[in-house]
């Protein structure tokens, strides 16, 4: 939706439409305007860079395939917004991590492994099998491998794999169990 005018400061000259990612997007619908998700009396200086975008979609000047009609100069500020949020979004990112391995939870795909094969996995270690036989008879990547055995053992690379043998079997017996 292109406008005849800046939305921003009302000038018609040099206009540009500015390509907004994903940022963010009024949670209600352009019709409900009773489920606004930012406060319409608040001074534009106390209102976060989410609620401005917000406010923007929900009046229709921000479209919904993320463009907008500005001149150059809020062009310019608008790209500064949006470069800037990128990057405190990745830094938030990266908190609820720490946060969530603080609190026990792995991050990342969960593994494909079926607890037996976590067990075979250990047995082939403690009967001194190759890591590349091991991956092999598995029918994946020696990183995986490696993988399985640091969850279970400990284990890290290049360390000697005979002292991680008593552990390895207590584990094995732990796994059976379950």
């Amino acid at each position: 939706m292109k406008h005849d005018h800046c939305v921003v400061c009302g000038t018609k000259n040099d206009l540009q439409q500015h390509h907004i990612d994903p940022v963010v997007y009024g949670r209600s619908s352009r019709t409900k305007k009773k489920n606004k998700n930012y406060d319409p009396n608040k001074s534009l200086k106390d209102c976060s860079v989410e609620e401005i975008f917000r406010y923007l979609h929900d009046l229709g000047h921000i479209s919904d395939d993320e463009e907008i009609t500005t001149c150059s100069y809020h062009h310019n500020i608008f790209h500064g917004i949006v470069k800037f949020q990128k990057a405190e979004h990745g830094k938030l990112i990266k908190e609820g991590m720490k946060k969530a391995i603080a609190e026990g939870k792995k991050i990342g795909r969960p593994s494909d492994m079926t607890k037996n094969e976590y067990i075979k996995i250990v047995e082939l270690f403690i009967q001194g099998k190759s890591f590349k036989k091991i991956a092999k008879s598995f029918n994946c990547g020696v990183g995986t491998v490696y993988k399985v055995l640091e969850d279970s053992t400990g284990y890290k690379s290049g360390c000697d794999r005979k002292s991680f043998y008593p552990k390895a079997r207590e584990v094995v017996v732990l796994l059976k169990e379950k």
